[in-house]
């Protein structure tokens, strides 16, 4: 760790395309990568609602006394808007996901995608910068 990661508590990201691609995402040009915010997570949502393809199957890994009976595969039909007071700055970008007959509302940070798959590596980005830009 570099002293000004030791500092923030953040961790640079591990390439510069990886950087690139979260200013871009986030329709910034400058060096410093934004904090989560209602604002930036705002900005993060319109960029993934039209970059991701959808539906997409996805892995909900935790697994609890309430997911017990249900099954861990989902499919993400969308994302759901955090200005309607969906998630926040806290929880980021909840998505709207079907597992067999039922709809469930699930942070998108809590789903794995298969690291084939072409939504890979915009999810991963995502992640990236929520978990350590909040």
């Amino acid at each position: 760790m570099t002293p000004s990661e030791k500092k923030t508590g953040r961790v640079v990201p591990f390439d510069k395309d990886q950087r690139q691609r979260i200013l871009s995402a986030l329709g910034e040009r400058g060096r410093k990568i934004p904090k989560v915010n209602e604002k930036t997570l705002l900005k993060y949502y319109r960029y993934l609602s039209t970059h991701l393809a959808f539906p997409y199957p996805a892995r909900y890994p935790h697994s609890s006394p309430r997911w017990q009976a249900v099954a861990n595969d989902f499919t993400v039909l969308g994302l759901l808007d955090p200005s309607h007071r969906q998630g926040g700055e806290y929880d980021g970008i909840f998505c709207k996901t079907m597992n067999g007959n039922y709809e469930v509302n699930l942070p998108l940070i809590e789903l794995e995608t298969s690291g084939d798959h072409p939504n890979h590596q915009l999810l991963e980005d995502y992640w990236y910068w929520f978990w350590n830009w909040r």
